[in-house]
């Protein structure tokens, strides 16, 4: 028997899968982050995992951060017991874009 054939051989605790996949998913999801209605929810348990998700998503749209595109500004906004972080910024060619991500996974819990 080899190293890890004992730990194959052993079942997993009940949601321990579910938690795996979730970590290893794309870690957003919903609308296209044009308006609070279609915001883009990103999947983090603290700050340190959805600040990065959240830089991600724009650069998976737009090019490589301080090159492609610039933050101008971030506000956080509270609607209907939700928090949205909302993102404008200016792309490379000029144009000045929102983008609202709803951060209730991960807003206010500490950055562990």
């Amino acid at each position: 028997m080899r190293f890890l054939d004992a730990f194959r051989q052993k079942k997993p605790r009940n949601g321990f899968n579910h938690a795996v996949a979730r970590e290893c998913s794309q870690p957003w999801s919903g609308g296209d982050g044009i308006d609070m209605k279609n915001a883009v929810v990103i999947h983090a348990r603290s700050w340190r995992k959805g600040l990065p998700a959240e830089y991600a998503f724009i650069s998976s749209l737009h090019g490589l951060r301080s090159h492609d595109w610039f933050v101008e500004s971030q506000e956080i906004r509270h609607a209907d017991e939700r928090s949205f972080e909302i993102w404008i910024i200016k792309t490379h060619e000029g144009a000045r874009l929102r983008y609202y991500f709803d951060v209730t996974s991960f807003q206010g819990r500490p950055g562990f």
